[in-house]
């Protein structure tokens, strides 16, 4: 039996792009094809900080079915997954569970897409050891399709998500000692008893509990892309 090209493809909202489906059908034209389809949970900025990724989660739900349907239609055979909402996670997952052969990256064009913003495509090639293709959509009907990136000195390059954590966990350390270096400080500047009791209840403890909330919805961030459940 002849292997299948594994071909993964991430997009966000131009993953029901006609010119994307095109490109997928002339690649599945060319030898058998193998698609996985992943589309990010796109979030605002404070919901992916708080990881509240239901709202994107559902629209990248939608997306996937209609872009799986065209691709059925068509004979192509393809899965679907929802991705994490940071598309350069969402590519790390889709390649350890998938293991493509080559990617395509779409994403709207320069001046619309904050993937571009933040350098992905970029970062992507750097990290990935397999033919990238970039699909930029620049109208309904119009695209352009990159093989390679012109160099950006304002792209980071790296995610920085890793930091973002460790100052979350920072705080919540400084949270928690906070609270017992206060209560200790009360104590031996001679604070009333029932002074110190409904400091420890509403001030130590609630502390204490806000730093278990920042610490719990860190490690509630986790990859979408495992779940091919579609």
């Amino acid at each position: 039996m002849e292997e299948k090209n594994r071909l993964l493809v991430v997009a966000n909202e131009t993953i029901a792009a006609h010119q994307l489906m095109e490109m997928i059908r002339r690649r599945a034209a060319e030898a058998p094809t193998e698609v996985l389809l992943v589309a990010p949970a796109l979030t605002g900025r404070l919901q992916y900080w708080l990881s509240d990724e239901d709202a994107g989660d559902a629209a990248a739900r939608a997306r996937l079915g209609e872009s799986l349907r065209n691709l059925d239609a068509a004979g192509i055979e393809a899965r679907g997954a929802v991705g994490d909402a940071d598309p350069l996670l969402a590519m790390d997952d889709a390649v350890r569970t998938f293991g493509p052969d080559e990617m395509i990256v779409a994403t709207h064009a320069a001046g619309r897409s904050n993937w571009l913003e933040r350098g992905l495509v970029a970062q992507a090639r750097e990290r990935f050891d397999m033919p990238i293709v970039h699909v930029e959509v620049l109208e309904p009907e119009i695209a352009l399709t990159r093989m390679r990136e012109a160099p950006d000195a304002q792209a980071p390059p790296r995610e920085r998500h890793e930091l973002r954590d460790w100052l979350l966990f920072i705080l919540a350390g400084v949270l928690a000692i906070g609270g017992t270096v206060l209560t200790a400080s009360f104590v031996l500047a001679g604070m009333s008893d029932t002074a110190l009791v409904w400091w420890v209840i509403f001030g130590d403890l609630g502390l204490k509990i806000v730093a278990f909330v920042i610490i719990w919805i860190v490690f509630q961030r986790r990859a979408r892309a495992d779940r091919l459940d579609y």
